[in-house]
């Protein structure tokens, strides 16, 4: 008897893959075995100077991308599923015209805090890599919403495998790899990035019309985004104030191998979107965000596990490799709990007003900074320290929040789950 016309044929077990968000596992296992390589062979191959400063841009780049954004790409993947359409062909256009002249002048602003020269190729190569990088991310976050994440998890490894390819290239060829060399590469990586999303499996482009995103809320937005990325993502850029270029290397690797359990396991949150947008709906639904925290937390231990074996064994090969492997066992407790804390940030991001997650987030900058403040008095040469402080911080903040929202405390419910 043959199909129906509507019916679908699937392999075995791939219903259960979907459900499992199997996919998006192994799209970010690939994303963090590419990245991976990239990261290990331009820490083998690239001067611990370049490499360190070749880290610092790639930081501002991705600041800059907040602004750029002006940190809508949450709002385009709440918006984008809703009747009639919330987001536009208007909003993405008004957004890259307002943010990314403001993006270029931010980024021109921290190279030269950063004693990097803003006239030269390096600064030019970042300035165009923005503008691509933010329609990316617009474009993603809008498919994001539409519950089409396929390429939204692949496009990091993408580029990594790209770069991958072109060190490999400079190496046997025996031609220079420096940082222009290197931000050249990833520009070319961005550019095929961009033109993957327009292909129809990666759905379809936001609807034409005028934009309907209010511009408060795109204010409101870029400035929770601006401090949800000096919590998450400036510590880098924070130590090369004071620290050399070769330790801000080291820390780039460090940082790169003890993130990446949480990324993996937000890739897997990702997929569970739609829940977790209804989380606060009800007892079982509060109950399910509790299993996904947990199983988040068992896989982050598991890959930690596995990580912690890769850098023993890479660290003697690297030219940073054996400061590297010390930063990494400091800052290891920290993200270890991220593989926890990373569920409770999406669901609060889903499920909470921006003028809320921006105070929190507020009150969450001006710890680590008071953080910093302290390590840097206490422990000079030692600024990964201030990881200890943030373990505490993070997990009181996060359990406080989730009280809030659901009346309860995960981590005590957890516990007395677990008893």
């Amino acid at each position: 008897m043959k199909p129906s016309a509507g019916a679908s044929f699937a392999l075995p077990g791939a219903r259960i893959a979907r459900r499992l968000g199997l996919g998006a596992l192994a799209s970010r296992l690939y994303v963090y075995l590419s990245g991976f390589l990239a990261i290990f062979l331009m820490a083998a191959q690239v001067a611990p100077a370049r490499f360190g400063e070749y880290s610092i841009y790639q930081s501002v780049l991705e600041v800059a991308l907040v602004v750029g954004t002006l940190g809508s790409t949450l709002l385009f993947s709440r918006s984008a599923a809703q009747v009639p359409p919330a987001v536009t062909r208007g909003d993405l256009v008004r957004t890259l015209a307002i943010g990314l002249p403001l993006a270029t002048v931010l980024a021109a602003v921290i190279v030269s805090a950063q004693r990097l020269p803003v006239a030269g190729m390096p600064f030019a190569l970042i300035a165009v890599t923005l503008a691509v990088f933010a329609f990316n991310s617009l474009r993603l976050s809008y498919s994001r919403g539409l519950g089409i994440a396929g390429l939204l998890n692949l496009e990091s490894g993408l580029r990594s495998t790209l770069l991958v390819l072109g060190v490999a290239a400079l190496a046997a060829f025996n031609a220079e790899i420096g940082v222009a060399q290197l931000l050249a590469i990833n520009l070319v990586a961005f550019v095929l990035v961009g033109a993957a999303i327009g292909l129809p499996m990666n759905g379809p482009a936001p609807p034409a019309g005028k934009p309907a995103l209010g511009l408060p809320s795109q204010a409101h937005a870029t400035v929770y985004a601006l401090l949800t990325f000096l919590l998450r993502k400036s510590d880098l850029l924070v130590v090369a104030l004071f620290m050399p270029l070769g330790y801000v290397g080291a820390f780039k690797l460090a940082f790169l191998l003890a993130e990446a359990p949480s990324q993996f396991v937000q890739a897997f949150l990702v997929t569970k979107t739609p829940a977790m947008l209804n989380a606060t709906s009800g007892d079982a639904a509060a109950a399910a965000t509790l299993r996904l925290a947990r199983h988040s937390f068992l896989l982050g231990c598991v890959l930690f596990a596995l990580l912690a074996g890769v850098l023993a064994v890479a660290a003697p090969l690297l030219k940073v490799g054996g400061e590297a492997l010390g930063i990494f066992v400091c800052i290891a407790p920290y993200f270890l709990l991220r593989t926890y804390t990373v569920h409770h940030e999406m669901v609060l991001a889903l499920n909470t007003p921006v003028g809320s997650l921006g105070r929190w987030a507020l009150l969450e900058v001006a710890l680590r900074m008071a953080s910093y403040g302290a390590v840097i008095a206490l422990f000079p040469g030692r600024p990964h320290y201030v990881f200890f402080a943030a373990f505490f911080s993070d997990l009181l903040l996060y359990e406080l929040r989730m009280r809030a929202l659901f009346g309860f405390f995960p981590l005590l419910r957890l516990l007395r789950q677990a008893h």
